[in-house]
């Protein structure tokens, strides 16, 4: 036996439980995990539910009801016709509530249906000498436990799956007993079956009991199991499985091709049929599967899993290619059809499992797809065109890209780098300074700048918080020399008497007049300023303060900032005059316009300007022209033979 069919072995031996912890092959009643039912007997509840597919509704109590029932209470004194079991009426509900959960829950997730009447027992033991019998299903009736609300009873109805025969029970017997069970006919008689497995096992002292039970029963992989068995050759001959068995021969591929392939320059957008969104590692996997390739597709929730597989089914359904999703969750296959329901593929798929899906609609959207067949698709100009503007596009941003990931000689950084430190910036203030030859910065001094940067952050760390009081803040002293040394002690003895009159005579100033201004050089200048113009200004007579009412002093306070205005605009009016004579005529000098200090002067500039500006021809000229419309239409014949003049030329 080659090292691959023992692991084949061992992985139908993983697949097939035929031990005694089997349901399948020791029934055996649990408080919440089956029930017994007694009433109606095997064969009528067969005709009733089976042939007739009538509906069992189990009783039902409230919780005043069940109350009334003692634990102790014999449930076969119900009133006839009802449903009985092996249990209280009180723990049976508890039961088919859990069993309704569970079968809930297996077919949301997985879905596949686990709840099944079980329709005769084989009472069975593995020697013929041995005295320990054990109960096997025999026939398997799948069903559904419904229940509307809590006031309700539960109601078990016949689910669409097939009737079976026990596949597990069936294998044991061919495997360890070598006894062949008949087939079995749904639409023949149950009765007789069952008679005919006793006469078949009546040498073996086994029974055949009539009794049905209700209970969760799982045996889908005796059916993988019979897949493995069947198809042992062909599964041994396949490359993959010979790989997942050890054998490094069996599948080799040149990935070299895959790894770094620039899909933007190499796949034009009109070969590309992805529906959903996709990043450059997505890319990759769906490229391998195009190229054919098998790979494991690997990562933690969230990260776009479903989306590549919708994009891979995608890629192979315009390739022409049939696929097969299998997923052991029911969520995975839901949140795939999802995505390609809403990219408008849904008519591509067919739902093969489902717990949602019944005959009929299969066959339904069989036929629907069958139709797709006859419909010729073809895409108009349009699509072309914005096919062509995504080229575009897609060159401009790669484009982009590749520039803002250049390396910049001589820094070495790219602009996305750079960008990148000044945004840890921005809540920092602004500070101006010289950085001579920055253009020329080398990754080597810029690692010195940072450097100093960082001895100036400790450096300033170390300080107290009075450091921006401290008197030498500001100074530019590059070298402290004796002779520098010298000049300060001896200024300072002159200067300290100086700064405390000085200091004294601000307090003065503050407490006198309320003026609060920085002691500092140029604060001290600001305030010198404003005092000397507070002092050329004329005294604010009393009786302007105390008389009443004020209405006269604030018209003559308007009229003076009327005089203001009028003087400004004057002035500004001079001012500009004098740049354009000064443009046309530099012969001319204007050397009283800074002493225009009132509105007569202003007015006694004006005629000398006027004299300057009649005194030149051109400008007589024009002045003594009323008709400015004949001015314009001189203006634009002239314009007109300029043209024309340098059309010739």
């Amino acid at each position: 036996m080659s090292k691959l069919d023992y692991k084949l072995d061992v992985w139908q031996n993983k697949l097939l439980d035929l031990g005694l912890r089997n349901r399948l092959l020791n029934y055996r009643d649990t408080r919440r995990s089956n029930l017994r039912i007694k009433s109606p007997d095997t064969f009528d509840l067969w005709n009733s539910f089976v042939v007739n597919e009538e509906p069992l509704i189990f009783p039902f109590v409230d919780d005043y009801q069940a109350s009334l029932f003692d634990e102790e209470e014999n449930i076969e004194e119900q009133e006839p016709g009802s449903v009985v079991t092996n249990q209280p009426i009180k723990e049976q509900q508890k039961t088919l509530r859990n069993l309704r959960n569970r079968a809930k829950t297996a077919m949301e997730e997985q879905g596949v249906n686990v709840l099944y009447l079980s329709f005769g027992f084989l009472r069975w033991s593995e020697d013929t000498h041995s005295n320990q019998y054990f109960d096997a299903p025999i026939i398997l009736v799948p069903a559904v436990l419904a229940w509307e609300s809590i006031t309700s009873p539960f109601v078990l109805s016949l689910h669409e799956d097939e009737i079976v025969l026990n596949p597990t029970l069936v294998y044991k017997l061919e495997s360890d007993f070598g006894i062949n069970l008949p087939e079995f006919n749904t639409e023949g008689n149950l009765e007789i079956y069952l008679q005919d497995i006793q006469t078949q096992f009546s040498t073996n002292n086994w029974k055949v009991m009539y009794e049905t039970g209700l209970g969760l029963l799982s045996f889908l992989k005796v059916s993988m199991y019979r897949d493995l068995e069947m198809h042992r050759t062909a599964i041994l001959a396949n490359p993959i499985i010979r790989a997942l068995g050890g054998d490094e021969t069996a599948v080799s591929y040149d990935l070299s091709e895959i790894d770094g392939y620039d899909h933007d320059r190499k796949a034009p957008p009109a070969t590309i049929f992805q529906v959903v969104d996709a990043d450059s590692s997505q890319q990759d996997a769906i490229l391998c599967a195009k190229k054919g390739l098998s790979f494991v597709l690997q990562g933690p929730p969230g990260t776009g899993k479903s989306q590549t597989i919708t994009n891979i089914i995608a890629e192979c359904l315009a390739a022409g290619k049939k696929v097969l999703f299998v997923s052991e969750k029911m969520a995975a296959l839901d949140v795939v059809h999802k995505r390609l329901t809403d990219t408008g593929l849904a008519e591509f798929c067919l739902i093969l499992h489902s717990y949602k899906a019944n005959k009929k609609d299969i066959l339904t959207q069989l036929g629907s797809i069958l139709s797709l067949a006859h419909n010729k698709a073809s895409l108009k100009d349009e699509a072309y065109q914005k096919l062509d503007l995504l080229v575009s596009d897609r060159e401009r941003l790669n484009e982009y890209s590749e520039v803002i990931f250049l390396k910049v000689l001589p820094l070495n950084k790219t602009i996305y780098e750079v960008n990148g430190y000044i945004a840890n910036l921005q809540n920092y203030s602004d500070i101006v300074f010289t950085l001579l030859d920055v253009r020329q910065t080398t990754p080597v001094q810029y690692n010195r700048y940072i450097n100093t940067l960082n001895r100036f952050t400790d450096t300033i760390g170390k300080m107290s918080d009075d450091y921006r009081n401290n008197p030498w803040r500001g100074a530019k002293i590059d070298i402290v020399t004796y002779e520098l040394r010298h000049d300060i002690g001896s200024y300072l003895k002159k200067l300290i008497p100086k700064v405390q009159q000085i200091s004294e005579l601000c307090d003065e100033i503050e407490n006198q007049l309320q003026l609060k201004f920085d002691s500092s050089y140029h604060g001290l200048e600001e305030t010198s300023s404003l005092l000397a113009l507070a002092s050329q200004s004329p005294t604010v007579p009393v009786a302007c303060i105390y008389r009443e009412p004020f209405e006269q002093l604030f018209e003559e306070i308007n009229v003076c900032v009327e005089f203001k205005s009028e003087y400004e605009r004057g002035k500004e009016s001079i001012l500009s005059l004098h740049k354009s004579i000064a443009l046309n005529n530099s012969s001319v000098n204007f050397s009283t316009h800074e002493e225009l200090i009132s509105t007569q002067q202003i007015a006694l500039h004006l005629l000398d300007i006027e004299t300057v500006i009649m005194a030149s021809p051109m400008y007589s000229i024009w002045s003594q022209i009323n008709d400015w419309p004949s001015i314009s239409a001189l203006f634009e014949d002239a314009q007109e033979k300029i043209r024309e003049y340098n059309f010739c030329r």
